[in-house]
This record gives C-alpha cells, structure tokens and sequence, in this order.
C-alpha cells in the first residue's frame, strides 16, 4: 500500500500547486492543508440548519500505538499513513486583539491540537522539517555556519550602537549595503491610506548617514556592499544543485536587490564543484531538504553567500516546458510513498 503526501501551505500558493498535481498524476494520493486557517468555522449546509467545523481533529495512543485522523473540509486526511510532509507554510491562525478570553484559549487549544498531530509526523520524510526551519532561518545564523563551512561572506554588523554602525561604514572600501534584519512585512492601512513597514536591501547613501541615530531604535544589519557582475540563485532539492544567473545588473533598480525588478533575464549557470559541494554540508548540517540561496557573482568570477530562503520560490525560474526543479521535488517525495 502507498502512503500519502500531506502538503502544509497557504490556500493560494503556486508552488504547492504544481507539486500537488503533478504528484497526483502519476499515481500517489496528495491531501493539502492550510494550518493558517480557523479550522472550527463551520461548513453551513445550502438551507442553513446544519452546522459542523469545516475540520476535525481524532488523536488517540494506547499500548497498540497511535491513531491519528483529520477531516479537513472534504478531505479525509489519516495521518498514520503520510509517507512525506511537503511544508511551504506551518504558521498557525491568530486571534483577533480585541477578542475576548475565551477565544484566546481557544485559539491555543486548536494549534496546540493541530501542532501536535502534525509533529508527530517526524518519523515521516519532510521537505523541510519547520522547527528546523526555525532555527536555521536568520541571517545571523546563516552567515556565521557559511563561514565554517568554507562559504565566502561579507563582512557583516548587526548592532544598534551609532558609533559602532558609522565606523563600520566609514572601514568599507566599496560602500556599505543596509539589509532587513527580519522577514516581516508589515501593511498599515488604519489611517485611510495603506504604509508599508519593510524595506529591500539598500545602499547606506550621504543622506541615510544624516539618520544613523536612529539605529538605537532596534538592531539594524549592515554589510560591506560586493561589486557584482551578476545574482547567483542556487536551488537545492536533496543532493542536487540546479544554478541560475539573473542578470540584476542590467537595469538601474536591481543591482543592489535583484528583487525590485521583476522579470530580469536568468539563465542556467555552472555552479562550481568545491563551492556546491560546502553549500551541500551547509544544508546537510542544517538538515534542509530543500533551499533557494542568493550569491554574488563578482567580477573576477567569485561567488559570495548572502542568504538561504529555506521555503523560497523556484517556479518563477523555470521554463514553460521544462521544470527540472520540480521534477527533482516529486522525484524525491515520490520515493517516500513507495
């Protein structure tokens, strides 16, 4: 009998999209979830008398072992049976900050319940395990294990000290860069009008210098700026490396955050061997499955890390016909349903 893939992401996401049906069709059952969700709204019938949450949750141990089951919408999930966990999103729902007590208890109770029926899944293949991901997902961390693993990196300050910002900037030959310590990205619509909290990677000018004061307010991560001749973005999927060059260089607004510029010309790139070969420790040590990393490529053909996105995107970098990350993904996760 084959097991089941249970895929943990957001309702609205491509990439467990595609690695949902195309795993599905070629043979293996695929059940999805979105923890993210209130799962005790209710399922209203058309007439409006029936009423039952749109998800169920059924866990029991005894001496015989453990049984475990969940009804999500009209999917009847048994979790015994998940061969392989492919998770892009294991955030769980939150409560409104006005609600009253009770709700509060009752949001912890359903992620507790939920986290807890998912977590015992670890005996099961994960494309990445999220309490991993957790510990593995700063910047700080990154760049620390990148260096002990032979990566070249930038040299880096992370501080909320004025001095110690400005003297690290003034001690950099080519510049210094300025880089969103976190991931959130913050949406403030209260006021009428929508204010965005968040930036992308930016070049510490003249005029930011004026307000360097202002980093004793929060920590702020400051880099030594890599002159590039291009972005390196590598794609790991088990012991494979598939290498892009995005060509962030080629227009005014990407060379410093290639993410500004949407649709820059990428194409497939020789990544060497020593290099991938740390990068392959780095994430076994890590213990990732999966990560979509950002090099420099610099002039004089180096490569510099910057960062690993352990749930990064890849489908923006494959070909219409072609999707050979992909079809690394399904290849593995296929092996576990066997």
């Amino acid at each position: 009998m084959t097991k089941s893939l249970l895929i943990l992401a957001m309702d609205h996401d491509i990439h467990a999209d595609a690695v949902h049906d195309l795993i599905k069709s070629r043979g293996y059952l695929s059940q999805r979830i979105d923890p993210e969700l209130d799962w005790t709204d209710p399922d209203i019938s058309e007439t409006g008398d029936d009423w039952s949450p749109s998800a169920k949750l059924n866990w029991s141990l005894s001496e015989r072992g453990c049984e475990a089951s969940l009804s999500w919408h009209d999917q009847i999930i048994d979790l015994t049976n998940v061969g392989a966990v492919f998770c892009r999103n294991f955030q769980f729902p939150q409560v409104e900050k006005d609600a009253a007590v009770d709700e509060y208890l009752r949001f912890a109770e359903m992620e507790s319940g939920l986290y807890g029926a998912i977590r015992t899944l670890d005996s099961c293949f994960w494309m990445n395990r999220p309490w991993l991901e957790n510990i593995v997902d700063n910047k700080m961390v990154q760049g620390r294990d990148a260096a002990r693993f032979g990566l070249k990196i930038p040299h880096t300050l992370v501080t909320n000290s004025e001095w110690e910002a400005r003297n690290f900037i003034e001690n950099c030959n080519d510049g210094a860069i300025i880089k969103q310590l976190s991931e959130i990205g913050l949406i403030d619509d209260s006021s009428g009008e929508q204010e965005t909290f968040g930036f992308y990677t930016s070049v510490v000018t003249d005029e930011a210098m004026k307000y360097l004061d202002e980093v004793v307010r929060a920590p702020c991560l400051f880099q030594e700026a890599i002159t590039k001749k291009a972005d390196i973005r590598v794609t790991v999927v088990g012991k494979k490396i598939f290498a892009h060059r995005i060509w962030s260089q080629s227009r005014p607004a990407s060379v410093t955050d290639f993410r500004r510029e949407p649709n820059l010309p990428a194409e497939t790139f020789d990544f060497p061997e020593e290099t991938g070969n740390a990068l392959l420790s780095l994430l076994q040590f890590w213990g990732m499955e999966f990560a979509a990393c950002d090099f420099a490529l610099t002039p004089d053909d180096g490569l510099v890390f910057f960062e690993a996105n352990v749930t990064g995107n890849w489908l923006w970098l494959e070909g219409s016909e072609r999707h050979p990350i992909l079809d690394a993904i399904i290849e593995i996760l296929a092996k576990h349903l066997e």
